[in-house]
């Protein structure tokens, strides 16, 4: 006790002088990288100020970023999957790797005092940690399909109001941020992201450019088509409410198709269910009546 006591003490020493110092990097990283982007747009020195306040209050969001992997390849996989899942904070990354770490090392020390105080098999002792290593991604892929999903089962209203809009006399962005507005509290999800959209075009953004990072941060086959749509609507200048119209109707004629699909599958997926419970009847009715005379017999 006296040993590992010892070299838990001073590998919590050792790990928190790494922090210190990494963390201290960190921050003049970031502040010249947000230095240097407000040069570059105007009008975002309060946005600015608030993000840097929010970034050097999460210690351990910056903790998380020192221990994290260093490999570009892995931090921008999780980067990805964080943004699919809803968040895109610089903060978020780093939150995401000291849970994930947290959560590992905690399994770690519950699985060493099950071996060692309930003298718990070492296969289940190894098994833990694995388990809970692999868990925070499972359930950040998780999230990010359900919000995706989410994302791309309420577009199609979404874009009825956004012709509706347009036929009433509205532009194609303002009526997308109407629609955003309106429908912020019943579609949070997709109203968010038209949002952002529309604050990356009021920055300065190419259309062409906001709309390919709308797709890449949404990655959903009915999101792709739509950006498709629009970047081919941008080049060629035709009609945005007719193009969004066709669009809409395809989309909801697919969903039909797919539920015609599926309610052709549930008769046979049914069949396999009902049929022991019809062949049991069915087998006493036919033998019953010999069983009967057989035993009368005897």
């Amino acid at each position: 006790m006296n040993l590992a006591l010892l070299l838990l003490t001073v590998a919590g020493l050792s790990f928190i002088s790494v922090w210190l110092l990494v963390n201290r990097v960190l921050r003049l990283q970031v502040a010249q990288v947000r230095v240097e982007h407000i040069k570059s747009r105007v009008g975002l020195v309060s946005k600015y100020a608030k993000e840097k306040r929010n970034f050097s209050n999460c210690w351990w969001c910056s903790l998380g970023r020192a221990i994290g992997p260093k490999n570009s390849k892995e931090v921008l996989k999780t980067q990805q999957q964080l943004v699919s899942a809803g968040y895109r904070d610089d903060r978020h990354i780093g939150g995401y790797f000291f849970i994930k770490y947290s959560v590992l090392l905690a399994s770690v020390l519950v699985a060493v005092g099950l071996w060692a105080w309930f003298a718990v098999r070492l296969e289940l002792v190894i098994l833990i940690p694995v388990v809970f290593l692999l868990l925070p991604e499972r359930v950040l892929i998780y999230l990010g399909q359900n919000r995706l999903s989410k994302i791309s089962h309420d577009l199609p209203d979404f874009l009825d109001m956004c012709n509706i809009c347009m036929n009433a006399g509205l532009s194609y962005l303002v009526a997308l941020k109407r629609v955003s507005k309106e429908l912020k509290e019943i579609h949070p999800e997709i109203s968010y992201e038209f949002e952002y959209l529309l604050d990356q075009i009021q920055m300065g953004m190419a259309r062409t450019d906001a709309l390919r990072q709308f797709s890449e941060r949404n990655p959903t086959k009915d999101i792709e088509n739509l950006v498709q749509v629009l970047i081919q609507n941008e080049k060629l200048g035709s009609s945005i409410s007719e193009a969004l119209n066709e669009f809409s109707r395809r989309m909801y004629q697919d969903r039909e198709q797919a539920l015609e699909e599926k309610a052709a599958k549930t008769s046979a997926k049914m069949a396999v269910i009902i049929m022991p419970f019809l062949m049991v009847p069915y087998m006493i009715l036919l033998l019953g009546e010999r069983l009967v005379m057989l035993g009368r017999g005897f």
